[in-house]
């Protein structure tokens, strides 16, 4: 599946891109059908119960709302094996279960008119299925609201096309609570929303430095890599780490080599864009992927950023300390292939060269996979860049 290039920038200040909300209401979908098609066979039953024993006479003829239960009974289904076959890649995933929920509603409103109205037993039709989508739906109100609103308004205007206005207040009674519950369903979705990102930030990003934690970091570089296999974009990848962190470790403890850490992805943060990203990948070790990104912008980019940390001291405590690294690019351009193990064995190497060559340096290897091991080509200064291939 193809994504436009701003498909992994942060959004809306969730803690997920565009992708990861891709993701999860594609799941939800699948989850939000199998509801939807269990709820529409229950009230089939129901339906057939009451009527066979009612004391009222239906509004509509009987197999108006039973086809309109096995209608909604097979859309759920087919919304299902749609979900379950295509996963990730069903295609409008948020839009189909808006739809659902709609078909859904309108099938349960014909069944609760065709039995009184809000008068009868089944005034409440489908609705209740909206509140499993702040359960299996990301999103929050925002995306809530079409789906969830809709069907309250779907319900209300077919059971009182069908069965009049002349309500007793039980049926006021009933249609109020279904707008309470309607409401109390955004509200969860909401809240549900909120932590299910404060949920998500805790598991992708590091505690300490906000940075990508490594096995999100690998998941999205390999997302990014699938939908950069379509595209004619190039990518950069950066591996970097702080030149003799143990030295400031052993010297001023490992508060100081904590906030050295922070400050640096701190500042690195600051000089790029929503579209790339950073991750801790081990220890004082970290990965930096520029989406669209060619290597000479990549070069550019890691000597100014060299240089601003080896030549202004970071203030750690009361102590000031200098600080660098050394850095390992792998520049893919479009057309190359993109395979994450070799892009992250690529960058390793270009890293090591780094810091055999003296460290306070960028080195640059050719992108996967390798033809040869890197050489060096021989002696540069410390604000130099070294190519290897």
């Amino acid at each position: 599946m193809a994504f436009p290039p701003h498909a992994f920038a942060l959004h809306d200040g969730r803690v997920y891109s565009e992708w990861e909300l891709h993701k999860l209401a594609a799941h939800g979908l699948r989850r939000y059908a199998l509801v939807a098609g269990l709820l529409s066979l229950f009230l089939v039953g129901l339906d057939a119960l009451l009527t066979r024993g009612a004391g009222f006479e239906p509004l509509l003829p009987v197999w108006v709302s039973r086809v309109a239960l096995f209608m909604a009974t097979g859309a759920s289904a087919a919304f299902f094996a749609l979900a379950f076959a295509r996963k990730v890649e069903v295609q409008r995933p948020m839009a189909l279960a808006t739809l659902l929920t709609l078909s859904v509603a309108a099938a349960g409103a014909l069944c609760a008119g065709s039995a009184g109205g809000f008068n009868g037993p089944l005034a409440f039709g489908l609705l209740p299925v909206v509140l499993a989508w702040p359960l299996v739906m990301p999103g929050g109100v925002k995306h809530a609201l079409p789906a969830i609103g809709g069907a309250l308004v779907t319900h209300f205007l077919i059971v009182l096309a069908i069965s009049g206005r002349g309500i007793s207040p039980e049926g006021r009674s009933a249609a109020g609570l279904l707008v309470f519950v309607v409401a109390g369903a955004l509200c969860a979705a909401q809240v549900i929303e909120h932590w299910r990102s404060k949920a998500a930030e805790l598991s992708q990003h590091d505690w300490l430095t906000n940075a990508l934690s490594r096995p999100f970091l690998e998941e999205r570089l390999t997302a990014l890599c699938a939908q950069r296999q379509r595209s004619l974009a190039p990518v950069a990848l950066v591996m970097f780490d702080i030149d003799r962190f143990k030295n400031i470790n052993d010297s001023w403890g490992r508060q100081a080599g904590d906030e050295v850490l922070e400050m640096l992805v701190s500042g690195i943060k600051a000089e790029i864009r929503a579209s790339d990203f950073i991750g801790r990948y081990g220890g004082d070790e970290f990965l930096l992927v520029l989406d669209e990104c060619e290597g000479n912008s990549a070069l550019a980019l890691l000597d100014r950023l060299r240089a601003r940390f080896s030549n202004k001291p970071m203030t750690v405590g009361d102590q000031q300390l200098k600080v660098s690294f050394a850095a390992g690019i792998v520049s893919v351009n479009p057309g190359d292939p993109l395979v994450m193990k070799d892009l992250l064995r690529n960058a390793e190497r270009a890293l090591e060269n780094s810091k055999e060559a003296g460290r306070n340096r960028t080195a640059m290897a050719p992108p996967p996979p390798p033809s040869e091991p890197p050489v060096s080509q021989g002696p540069i200064s410390g604000t130099e860049t070294q190519i290897v291939g």
